[in-house]
């Protein structure tokens, strides 16, 4: 099933602010703010870019990916942990399925409190 949009919690200090990612296809996510989102979903630029390249999936197993930040709202090693956790979620699928289709099931602080955990891995 197709889910275009997810979210992912950057940590700083003692808050986090919201990214809003949606992949578009062939092979692409952008991610932006969300807050910038929320006030015109046309007008908010991406942060941050990820490519996935998959030409090699069937035939060595392997898959690439390429993260550009594009604005310099996030710092780089923000950038890699957005992109990690970004693979990480549309691999094990669950939230971002729920996060789609079932919204309202989709609990946003219990999923912060858990990102929160795993940022300073």
């Amino acid at each position: 099933m197709f889910s275009p949009f997810f979210i992912q919690p950057v940590f700083r200090g003692e808050g986090h602010f919201m990214i809003v990612s949606q992949f578009q296809t062939p092979n692409y996510f952008l991610l932006a703010l969300l807050e910038d989102y929320k006030m015109d979903p046309a007008a908010a630029q991406p942060i941050l870019t990820v490519s996935v390249f998959d030409d090699l999936a069937e035939t060595k197993d392997v898959v690439l990916l390429r993260c550009d930040i594009i604005n310099r709202g996030i710092e780089d090693d923000e950038g890699y942990k957005l992109c990690q956790n970004l693979i990480k979620d549309y691999l094990e699928f669950e939230g971002v399925h729920m996060f789609n289709k079932k919204p309202d099931a989709f609990d946003v602080d219990e999923f912060v409190k858990e990102k929160e955990q795993k940022w300073n891995e």
